[in-house]
């Protein structure tokens, strides 16, 4: 058995894992005053496992904040960093480092799957989006704001608007409409753009795998496509089961 510690932009995601299969435990959002203070007092009455994994994509200082914890309770964390070539994926940035491991890990769980050709969307802080295709060869991705973030930008430009929920449609006909529709299809056009894209590339069809806590808002508006919203954590599920295996 082995904890998967997911440490994201917002929250601090665990789960068990045994083999591939994923079981979540527990989050925490870390904006709390008192989220170093929650965390120990939960590491210190829960049963550890011996094999701890770490995948990290916050600020360093915060990372740090996560491993002292854990070091302290007299736990050991492997952490798991993106990698140019491993277990036949092939990433596509020049400075592999600068690919967040997140995104590296949900390519290596698709890739694991033989998902490929497939485009991989996942709405968190960001939306993201990558390229996967066939034989491990990622072919890069797009980072844009989320919905969310656009409604977030416009109103801060324009404060004159009125802050007011709106109803997603393609052709609004209010300015509270107008303003849902264009940052959640933005969004839809983005995402799908890009599939077609990589079909036109490589001559053939390309699945859509949708990820991460904000997805619900663009789901329904998007093709038929494959949600999985424990990607990373199944991807690092995969990469410790293979560092465990002795496959890496």
């Amino acid at each position: 058995m082995k904890l998967l510690i997911d440490l994201g932009n917002t929250r601090l995601k665990f789960a068990l894992a045994d083999g591939r299969r994923v079981q979540r435990v527990r989050a925490f959002p870390h904006a709390e005053v008192d989220f170093v203070e929650q965390l120990a007092a939960w590491v210190e009455v829960t049963a550890i496992p011996d094999s701890l994994w770490l995948a990290s994509v916050a600020r360093p200082e915060l990372t740090a904040l996560v491993l002292d914890v854990f070091e302290r309770a007299g736990h050991t964390v492997q952490r798991i960093v993106t990698r140019e070539q491993a277990l036949g994926l092939r990433v596509a940035y020049a400075r592999v480092e600068r690919l967040g491991v997140d995104r590296w890990l949900g390519l290596l769980t698709l890739h694991a799957e033989q998902h490929a050709p497939c485009v991989v969307a996942s709405v968190g802080s960001a939306l993201t989006i990558d390229a996967l295709a066939p034989g491990g060869d990622h072919r890069g991705g797009l980072i844009a704001p989320t919905p969310e973030a656009m409604r977030d930008a416009l109103y801060a430009r324009a404060p004159q608007l009125e802050r007011s929920h709106g109803e997603v449609s393609w052709f609004a006909r209010s300015t509270e409409d107008c303003i849902e529709s264009g940052s959640v299809l933005g969004g839809i056009a983005l995402i799908e753009r890009s599939r077609q894209m990589l079909a036109d590339e490589l001559g053939q069809p390309v699945r859509l795998v949708v990820s991460g806590g904000g997805a619900d808002a663009l789901r329904p508006w998007l093709a038929p496509h494959e949600f999985r919203p424990d990607l990373v954590l199944e991807g690092m599920a995969c990469w410790a089961d293979a560092v465990e295996g002795g496959l890496v």
